[in-house]
Parts: C-alpha cells; structure tokens; sequence
C-alpha cells in the first residue's frame, strides 16, 4: 500500500470527542464535554452534518456573557471554524490541507456527508508518523 492509498478511515477517529445537537442546551453540551477530559465537543443537525465544534473556550465565553445555560442553544457559540474530510481520503492530502488551511477542528465524514469522526491533534501526530515512515520504507 502506497502512502497516497493510506485513507482517514484507517486511522481511530472515534476518541476525544462527543457530539450533541444544534438545538441541545449548553448545559447538556458541558455535562457531555466534561465526560471527554481533554476532548471536543461535535454540534449536528438532526441529519448527523457537522455545523460547529464546541470546547471549553465557547463555554467560558458562555459564562462571560451571562448566557442561560438552561435556554441557551450549542448552536448559539459553535466554532465554525472547521475542516471536513473524507473517510476516503488519504492521510497525505488531509495532511497538507490541514498545514495549508489551519482549522480549529478537522471532522471526518462518510460518503453521504454525515459525521464519522474527529481528526484530533493525536490523529495528527499519528498520520505524519505514519506518512514518515512509509516514505522511509518507499512504499
């Protein structure tokens, strides 16, 4: 296998991070993101397409404002500052569009654009570990 066929569907994309919808409260999106120490939170629509992305930062802003967490919606401070691949794209291409682009977040979804998974800084790491060393083995 060429480090040009090696896709973002073999890599674990199913770890740091939980999803809630749009329209959930922020109070349900913090007790959701508290359960993924370290992780982020994934906004949907009711169609599973990612809108937004949440971490602690939106919720601090939260606090800020004195927004309601009861009444307030995730849809209200997502970060729509995201970048959305394909399973079946390879890890080299999703690579240098990360390094061109620079996201906030980088989501991975399926042939019918619906959420499969968040392409965490981990996931970084790990993708150019294994781009390096199929290049040093000039596979």
């Amino acid at each position: 296998m060429t480090q040009d066929k090696k896709t973002i569907a073999e890599l674990n994309l199913n770890d740091e991070h939980i999803t809630v919808g749009v329209d959930d409260a922020l109070k349900e999106g913090a007790k959701r993101l508290l359960s993924v120490p370290g992780g982020i939170l994934i906004v949907l629509d009711d169609d599973s397409k990612v809108k937004g992305v949440m971490g602690y930062k939106q919720f601090l802003q939260a606090i800020e404002r004195e927004m309601d967490m009861n009444s307030s919606k995730c849809g209200e401070l997502m970060e729509m500052d995201f970048m959305e691949v394909k399973n079946s794209d390879s890890i080299k291409d999703v690579l240098k569009q990360i390094k061109k682009r620079s996201p906030q977040a980088v989501v991975s979804v399926d042939e019918n654009g619906e959420f499969s998974g968040y392409f965490s800084p981990s996931d970084y790491k790990e993708s150019r570990a294994i781009v390096k060393s199929l290049k040093s083995l000039k596979l």
